[in-house]
């Protein structure tokens, strides 16, 4: 028997159906109590609307970190000697992120927080429910399956060798001795997004997101038949 080791891959996209936005609350002085306050309550409100937002069914979940502070020394030109002396500085910071549903209300609410002092959005993330996700993975798992089953039996056929039987299937990264794409991960989910700000308008543009299987298997062909 010939054994034909051959590679399957799949991929589906999906438009983006949750979007998360990641928010970073700071706040630099040198009174601790003064920072530590100031971020608190930008935080608490922040909070509040988060919690608005998954009541009003347009958002999914929120979740945060607590407020805290160091220290750091900050050095500053005197105004006396004109060379530069030390300052002790106090920072405090927390951070939030929300999940939304409802893409309009995350662009409503990125252009209403945007400008808040202290507030930076740090990123928005795009990702598919989980529900969206695993059925995607089973058709790309599917279809990556039956690549391999070609790809093998067609290589069979220039061999005249016969038909293929399997005989073991890896997902990427299982294979021993790092053949058939077994440095790959078993899935990779893709999606870019573009957040452009003009005044009070948010514009949301979140790509299509990948879903990609990578599948190696092993196949049994016959000998080829003697002229």
């Amino acid at each position: 028997m010939t054994r034909i080791a051959v590679e399957g891959q799949a991929t589906r996209t999906h438009p983006a159906e949750r979007g998360t936005v990641h928010l970073h609350v700071t706040f630099s002085g040198t009174l601790r109590n003064d920072v530590v306050d100031q971020v608190a309550r930008t935080h608490t409100i922040l909070v509040d609307q988060a919690k608005a937002h998954v009541e009003a069914g347009v958002a999914e979940r929120w979740e945060s970190a607590s407020v805290h502070s160091y220290v750091y020394d900050d050095r500053v030109r005197s105004s006396q000697s004109g060379g530069k002396q030390r300052v002790r500085r106090f920072r405090a910071s927390a951070r939030l992120t929300v999940t939304f549903s409802d893409f309009e209300a995350l662009s409503t609410w990125l252009a209403e927080i945007m400008d808040v002092d202290g507030v930076e959005i740090d990123r928005l993330t795009w990702t598919l429910t989980s529900e969206t996700r695993k059925a995607l993975l089973a058709e790309a798992r599917v279809e990556a399956a039956e690549e391999t089953a070609v790809r093998a039996q067609s290589y069979a056929d220039a061999l005249g060798l016969g038909p293929v039987a399997p005989v073991a299937i890896y997902e990427a990264g299982l294979r021993n001795g790092g053949g058939g794409g077994g440095n790959a991960p078993m899935y990779a989910m893709r999606a870019g997004a573009m957040a452009e700000s003009g005044g009070a308008q948010v514009e949301l543009q979140p790509q299509d997101i990948e879903v990609s299987v990578t599948l190696s298997a092993d196949y049994e062909a016959g000998t080829p038949a003697e002229g």
